[in-house]
């Protein structure tokens, strides 16, 4: 992983943007910090610590998908825009694009970051 400096933040670049087909994500380990890289199924990418924030469980041993969401009480369906990490311990839910928890009335929140694709590249600015 190579690591340079960009407008106060370290950019480090994660893999070729081959290498995550949508809907699959890649933990990146940057000293103590361990960040979930995620191309969700639409082809956006997002990146998430990960850490869950209900009860500090790792994300990237669980799924990454859509959100259900819905116009009404008893209508859902998959989301076309928003996709969540699902904690393997107890199926918490963490909105990947905001770091937010869905379900919790107080709010759970996990730290994101920015990550782009430069030049073929998916990079990550911490």
């Amino acid at each position: 992983m190579r690591t340079e400096n960009s407008r106060q933040r370290a950019r480090h670049t994660v893999c070729p943007e081959a290498e995550l087909a949508p809907g699959a994500s890649r933990l990146v380990e940057l000293g103590r910090r361990r960040i979930l890289v995620i191309r969700d199924k639409s082809g956006r990418y997002h990146a998430v610590s990960d850490v869950c924030a209900h009860q500090g469980g790792p994300l990237h041993g669980g799924s990454v998908e859509p959100m259900w969401v819905g116009d009404r009480p008893g209508e859902h369906r998959p989301s076309d825009t928003r996709t969540v990490a699902i904690c393997p311990w107890h199926n918490f839910e963490t909105d990947v694009e905001t770091g937010c928890s869905v379900w919790t009335p107080r709010p759970f929140h996990a730290a994101t970051y920015r990550v782009a694709v430069e030049d073929g590249e998916i990079v990550l600015y911490v």
